[in-house]
C-alpha cells in the first residue's frame, strides 16, 4: 500500500516536471517563431530584447576576454576552449546560414561573434600574433613603427583575412548574412580602432595589453586628436545608421528587422568603442575587471 502511494507521488511528480519543461519549451519557441510577431508592440518587446542581448554579449564577452588574457596559469587552457567554442560557431553560423527564422538570426550573429572572440583570444595570449621586432627608439607614427607594427602582427592580420575572406565565400548566396555582417563589422571596428591609436588618442588602452603583446605598446601614441579620427567616426556613423534603419521597415520579415537591430547595436557599440579614445573619461566600460588583472 505505501509502495503504491509513493509510486502514484513519483508519477504526479514526473507529470508536473514534464508540463513544466514543455510549457517552458513552447514559450521558448513561441518567443522565437515568427508568426508571434503579429502585433507592432510584440514585435517592439523582440527589437529591445535583441538591442539588449547584443550589448550584454558584446561587454561581456570583452570583459571575459580581457580578464582571462592576465590569467597565466590558464592562458594555454582559454586558448584552446576559445578555439573549440569558434569552431562549433563556425560550423553552427554556416549551418544557419539560410535559416529564415529568428532564431537563426541569432545563431548567425552569436556565431560570428565567438569566432572573432578567438581571433582577439589568440592576438592576446600571443599564439597568433607574428615574429619579434627590434624596439623603435622614436615616438610617435612613422613608415619606420607602421612597418614594424604590421610585421609584428602579421600572423594575426592574415588570420582574419583568411576567416574574412572564407566568410565571403561560404555567404555568397546565402539568405541569411548577419554572420557575415556581425565579422566584418568588428573587422573594420578593430582595423580602425588599431590605426587610431598608432596615429595618437589619448586612451591608448594600454592597461589592457597582457605580458605576452606587452611590446605592442611602442607603437601606441598618445595625443588628444589625429587626422584619420573624424573620418572613422563618420564611417562608423553611416555603417550604423544603414543597419539600424532597416528596424523600421515593416515591409521586412521580423527576422530580418531583428538582424538588423543585433547588428546595428554593434555597429553603435564600435563607434562608442572609438568615441572613448579620444574623451577625457577616467574610467573605460571596462574598468570592473582592472583590478583583476594588474
Amino acid at each position: 500500500m505505501q509502495a503504491s502511494k509513493f509510486s502514484g507521488k513519483e508519477s504526479n511528480a514526473e507529470y508536473v516536471s514534464t508540463k513544466t519543461l514543455s510549457n517552458e519549451n513552447h514559450q521558448l519557441q513561441s518567443f522565437l517563431n515568427e508568426n508571434s510577431l503579429s502585433s507592432g508592440k510584440s514585435i517592439g518587446k523582440h527589437l529591445v530584447v535583441a538591442g539588449l542581448y547584443s550589448l550584454a554579449i558584446w561587454w561581456i564577452s570583452t570583459a571575459v576576454i580581457i580578464y582571462f588574457n592576465f590569467q597565466p596559469v590558464v592562458r594555454l587552457a582559454f586558448f584552446l576552449t576559445s578555439l573549440t567554442l569558434a569552431i562549433i560557431s563556425a560550423f553552427m553560423t554556416v549551418k544557419y546560414r539560410d535559416d529564415e527564422s529568428i532564431m537563426g538570426t541569432y545563431i548567425t550573429f552569436t556565431g560570428a561573434l565567438f569566432v572573432w572572440g578567438f581571433v582577439e583570444v589568440s592576438f592576446y595570449t600571443g599564439y597568433i600574433v607574428g615574429p619579434p621586432v627590434r624596439p623603435l627608439f622614436t615616438i610617435g607614427p612613422s613608415w619606420e613603427a607602421f612597418h614594424k607594427a604590421v610585421h609584428r602582427s602579421i600572423y594575426h592580420e592574415m588570420l582574419i583575412m583568411t576567416l574574412g575572406l572564407t566568410a565571403l565565400w561560404l555567404f555568397r548566396k546565402a539568405k541569411n548574412k548577419f554572420g557575415l555582417y556581425t565579422f566584418f563589422i568588428l573587422w573594420f571596428a578593430h582595423q580602425s580602432c588599431k590605426l587610431n591609436v598608432f596615429f595618437g588618442v589619448s586612451n591608448t588602452g594600454s592597461e589592457f595589453i597582457p605580458d605576452t603583446v606587452s611590446d605592442m605598446a611602442q607603437f601606441m601614441t598618445v595625443t588628444s586628436m589625429n587626422w584619420l579620427f573624424p573620418f572613422s567616426i563618420s564611417l562608423n556613423t553611416i555603417v550604423a545608421y544603414k543597419f539600424i534603419r532597416h528596424v523600421k521597415d515593416l515591409a521586412k520579415p521580423a527576422w530580418q528587422r531583428i538582424g538588423y537591430i543585433l547588428v546595428g547595436m554593434m555597429a553603435l557599440l564600435a563607434l562608442v568603442e572609438h568615441w572613448l579614445l579620444v574623451l577625457p573619461l577616467n574610467e573605460s566600460l571596462w574598468d570592473v575587471v582592472v583590478p583583476y588583472i594588474h
